[in-house]
């Protein structure tokens, strides 16, 4: 009963991180609102948590329930789906603090113009698109390790 309890809770957090990385990667444009700005500050709050509940569940999977430790230690796919994990959650770090300042200004100055234009840094954004391969990359590897590839 708990293997698929915390089963689910990994695939329905890793449903919110796979939604939360495809509204960055079509709405984080070169140019963008303030009012884009909070609600993209909200969509990244959603991703850290969702992220971390990822985390939680799939480290409870791999060393308490389910199948054993044994199975997925010694998997290199297994360690290659973990690095892009810390990886991808690297490249957003970028992209949070420009989303933490932007709309904690936004929210600050809830009574100003929402129409106010920014300019997104390049850098950014072009970690977010790698952040969108990352996790295509992440499925395939996880599909490859679920069916025993890499032992």
């Amino acid at each position: 009963m708990a293997y698929e309890l915390i089963r689910l809770v990994h695939f329905a957090a890793l449903f919110v991180v796979s939604a939360t990385v495809l509204i960055h990667y079509i709405a984080f444009a070169p140019v963008i609102t303030r009012e884009d700005a909070r609600n993209l500050y909200r969509v990244d709050m959603a991703f850290w948590a969702a992220s971390a509940v990822v985390l939680i569940a799939g480290l409870v999977l791999w060393l308490g329930v389910g199948k054993p430790a044994s199975f997925y230690s010694p998997n290199s796919l297994f360690h290659t789906k973990l690095g892009l994990f810390f990886g991808m959650l690297l490249c957003s770090i970028p992209a949070t603090k420009f989303f933490r300042l932007e709309g904690r200004r936004a929210e600050i100055d809830a009574d100003a113009d929402a129409d106010v234009k920014i300019v997104t840094p390049t850098l950014s954004r072009s970690l977010v698109r790698g952040k969108f391969l990352t996790l295509a990359v992440i499925f395939i590897c996880a599909y490859l390790v679920a069916r025993g590839v890499g032992l």
